[in-house]
């Protein structure tokens, strides 16, 4: 690959392996109140078991980190992109499993030490707290706000369907603005269930606890607002991008771009902002969760079929985990599973018939018939205003479609000649110009030079 195509993968996601290796150290920290997600009582913290398997914990999340600094070596210099993209995308499972291995193995190995010493079982007293006054929920979020926002992010397909002439394009078109418009929805749906979630405990005074849930919950609600209303305008940029217009898709890129990164800068904000938050109003509440410990599989995954919520706080880093033990929790974990192993097979798959399946060009009964992993393009002849033969190709800019090493497919504009179809290997010296009699243009070409130049003999010999 490129070395641009190099820096941006690298430099996008280097960024997020620091993150995730300085959050996960945060686990072993003084001021969280469990230590890799175990209550372990104030009074055993500095217990040298403790800071023995803290310390074997640090180390291996440093033998992770730097594995995964030096793993993208086998992929980067490949020349296919197909085995490019399978790289980056074992790479993004690894970084995942190489963070949360250490917190599962040393947090259940703290888990044994807690139960094998009774830490908890006696001599500590239970927290005096008042659960109902304490965990009662908090509601934050505004639901007209959200139902705006989801009804302004339709318009765009709703004028889509009203507005565009060509079948093909209207179906294409409609169908990015849909997946577009998924996200405004996805956004709305996931903050209503976070404020439904009940409250999280981390004092033994009541008003504590309902002013940290209220704050936190405003937090993400400001944060997840947001994240919707951008999604909102970029819905709209999607649907004036398709149509060449705000500065078309050069421009558009630049603003996917952006997107990302606010995005990304909001929801790190808003948690960073909560951990700090808890972190200041946390007071000593000894071994009020240690019975929950036993619901946990090394901080990570919960499992608990009394308790009816989904989500529950995450006791790693901060945000939720899923209540395993749930009708929804199972759902979630289960089409969760089914997209992460569904793009292992299905990315490389779809990539490698783009990549590897030569493309054709061919007249027969009349008809120019591009092809490639189907029919791509079906000219007839008597709809062929011109066909001219190129030796160089002209300047474009993809609109929608495929561009790799050795193949263009898609919607491009053509300096000179405005939008066209294109299914070519763009490795080639020759190449179809065709245009029609209703003013399409495309320019084509065969797996081979030699493909190309029967084709066009044969075009140009029947218009004689």
């Amino acid at each position: 690959m490129s070395m641009t195509m190099n820096f941006v993968m690298v430099g996008c996601t280097y960024p997020i392996l620091f993150f995730m290796y300085f959050f996960m150290k945060l686990e072993i920290g003084d001021k969280k109140k469990t230590v890799l997600g175990i209550a372990v009582p104030e009074a055993f913290r500095k217990d040298p078991q403790v800071m023995e398997i803290c310390g074997q914990f640090r180390r291996s999340m440093r033998r992770g980190l730097i594995a995964m600094l030096i793993f993208p070596v086998l992929f980067l210099w490949m020349p296919w992109f197909t085995w490019y993209i399978t790289g980056y995308l074992i790479w993004v499972y690894l970084m995942i499993l190489v963070e949360m291995v250490p917190i599962a193995k040393y947090g259940e190995r703290l888990k044994a030490l807690k139960r094998s010493m009774r830490w908890g079982d006696s001599g500590n007293g239970k927290a005096d707290v008042d659960f109902a006054m304490a965990l009662q929920p908090v509601r934050v979020v505004k639901k007209p706000v959200l139902a705006v926002m989801c009804v302004l992010s339709v318009l765009p397909v709703l004028w889509e369907l009203a507005d565009q002439q060509d079948v093909d394009l209207k179906w294409a078109y409609t169908g990015i603005l849909l997946i577009m418009a998924a996200l405004v929805w996805l956004f709305s749906g996931i903050l209503i269930w976070m404020d439904r979630q009940k409250s999280e405990l981390i004092s033994k005074d009541s008003d504590v606890n309902i002013n940290f849930n209220r704050s936190k919950k405003r937090l993400r609600a400001t944060a997840w607002i947001w994240m919707t209303g951008l999604s909102v305008v970029l819905v709209w940029l999607t649907a004036f991008a398709l149509h060449d217009r705000l500065g078309g898709m050069t421009a558009y890129m630049a603003e996917i771009t952006g997107y990302t990164v606010i995005v990304c800068a909001l929801a790190i904000r808003c948690e960073w902002k909560i951990l700090l938050l808890r972190r200041k109003m946390m007071t000593t509440l000894e071994s009020y969760d240690s019975d929950e410990d036993n619901w946990y599989f090394g901080a990570l995954l919960y499992y608990n079929p009394n308790d009816r919520h989904s989500l529950v706080e995450n006791r790693i880093g901060t945000g939720y985990s899923v209540n395993l033990g749930s009708v929804g929790g199972k759902i979630v974990v289960g089409l969760v599973a089914l997209l992460l192993v569904g793009c292992l097979i299905w990315v490389p798959v779809v990539v490698g018939m783009d990549e590897f399946t030569p493309i054709g060009l061919e007249v027969e009964d009349g008809t120019l018939r591009s092809t490639h992993t189907g029919v791509e393009y079906e000219i007839g002849e008597s709809e062929i205003a011109s066909v001219a033969l190129l030796e160089e190709l002209p300047e474009m800019s993809r609109k929608n479609g495929t561009s790799l090493k050795n193949l263009d497919k898609g919607r491009y504009k053509i300096d000179g000649y405005g939008t066209g179809y294109l299914c070519l290997n763009p490795e080639n010296s020759k190449f179809l110009l065709v245009e029609t009699v209703d003013g399409k243009v495309y320019l084509l070409s065969d797996a081979t030079d030699a493909g190309t130049l029967e084709v066009y003999q044969e075009l140009t010999t029947d218009s004689r």
